[in-house]
């Protein structure tokens, strides 16, 4: 994983690209507890590390292509992913860590960091998860799967009986209410 040295980021900033291959994320991934995806291409990210006094800046940009499982299919398609970011790193001995505190709105912007260096490679994966959809679909009108027969309605109909389901409110419309 790469990382940067306090030390190393110049007053004018440091500019910085790198690519990772999938085989070196994969270290990374198994520390953590779920996973539903793989990555399909290199990871190519971007930054732009700037001083502000003791805060850190970055604005950077990430690429790759993921393997993921379609939610209502359970296919497997390919997600190209792109996007920029803009984050303010805190030292951790610098924050205030009372008891009790409300919090700005760039309190909520920011992270923080221990040490004297950053894990801009972790940065990277985490901007990456920022991004992937809570409903993984290979395409915007997937059809699923039969829940009677389990088909895959995407390739062809099937001829099961559809049953409506009831719902726990449906004894509502039994109910007569005196106006």
């Amino acid at each position: 994983m790469f990382t940067v040295k306090l030390e190393e980021i110049p007053d004018e900033g440091l500019h910085l690209k790198w690519k990772e291959e999938p085989a070196a994320l994969s270290s990374y991934l198994e520390n953590l507890s779920r996973i539903d995806f793989d990555f399909r291409g290199p990871l190519d990210s971007e930054a732009d590390i700037t001083k502000a006094g003791k805060t850190i800046l970055i604005k950077g940009r990430v690429k790759t292509v993921l393997q993921m499982s379609c939610v209502r299919c359970l296919k497997e398609f390919t997600y190209p992913l792109s996007s920029t970011f803009d984050l303010t790193l805190l030292h951790l001995k610098e924050a205030s860590l009372s008891e009790e505190a409300e919090l700005s709105e760039e309190d909520l912007e920011s992270s923080f960091f221990e040490g004297g260096e950053i894990h801009v490679s972790e940065i990277a994966c985490e901007q990456i998860f920022l991004e992937i959809p809570l409903q993984p679909l290979c395409q915007e009108d997937c059809k699923g799967l039969c829940p009677v027969c389990g088909k895959d309605r995407n390739a062809s109909p099937c001829d099961c009986r559809k049953e409506g389901i009831e719902s726990g409110f449906a004894a509502l419309r039994k109910l007569k209410l005196d106006s």
